[in-house]
C-alpha cells in the first residue's frame, strides 16, 4: 500500500493540535458582517469626512445611486442612498467576501485578502457613485475613495481573520 503525498499546492498549514476548520458558519457570517460594519465606519471619515472638510463632497452620487430604490417602488433620497450603502457594506460585501475571499491574492497574511477585495469592488463603485465635477474633484474622488476602500478591505480581512478566519476553500 503507497502513501499518498500531500500536493504543496493545496495543503493547508496548520499549527500542531490545530484542526483546520474552514466551513462558512453562521459565526462567520456574523463576524463577517461585523467586520463589514466596523469596516464602512472607518472608511467613513476618508470617503466623506476629508472631501468634505476640503469642500469637495457632494450628495448628489448618493441620491442617483438609491435610483435602484425605485425597483422597490421608492423614490431616490438621500437617506434611501445612505441606507443602501450601509447594506452593502454590512451584508452584501462581506457575505461575499467570505465565499470568494479565499481565492484572493496574497496567499500570506491572508487578511490583506480584504484589502484585494475592496479594490476589485472600488472599480464597481467609481462609475456608482462618479461625482458631476472638474478634473481636481474627479482626482480627489478617485484617491479618497481608494484609500477608503482599502480601510474598508483591511478591517474586514484582520477582524474576519482574527475573529473567525478567513474561509480556505479547496478546488
Amino acid at each position: 500500500m503507497s502513501q499518498e503525498t500531500p500536493n504543496p499546492a493545496t495543503a493547508v498549514e496548520q499549527r500542531a493540535g490545530e484542526t483546520a476548520d474552514y466551513d462558512i458558519t453562521g459565526n462567520v457570517i456574523l463576524t463577517a458582517m461585523a467586520s463589514g460594519f466596523v469596516g464602512t465606519v472607518l472608511m467613513l471619515p476618508v470617503l466623506v469626512g476629508i472631501p468634505e472638510l476640503l469642500g469637495l463632497f457632494t450628495t448628489e452620487p448618493i441620491t442617483r445611486f438609491a435610483g435602484m430604490g425605485a425597483f422597490f417602488g421608492y423614490e431616490p433620497t438621500l437617506a434611501l442612498g445612505a441606507f443602501l450603502f450601509g447594506i452593502g457594506g454590512v451584508v452584501v460585501l462581506p457575505v461575499t467576501f467570505v465565499v470568494g475571499g479565499a481565492f484572493l491574492p496574497p496567499e500570506s497574511p491572508k487578511y490583506l485578502r480584504g484589502v484585494s477585495f475592496a479594490t476589485l469592488y472600488w472599480v464597481g463603485f467609481v462609475p456608482a457613485f462618479w461625482p458631476p465635477a472638474d478634473a481636481f474633484v474627479i482626482a480627489s474622488f478617485l484617491v479618497f475613495s481608494l484609500l477608503a476602500h482599502w480601510v474598508y478591505g483591511l478591517s474586514l480581512g484582520y477582524l474576519l481573520e482574527l475573529f473567525a478566519d478567513i474561509p480556505q476553500h479547496e478546488v
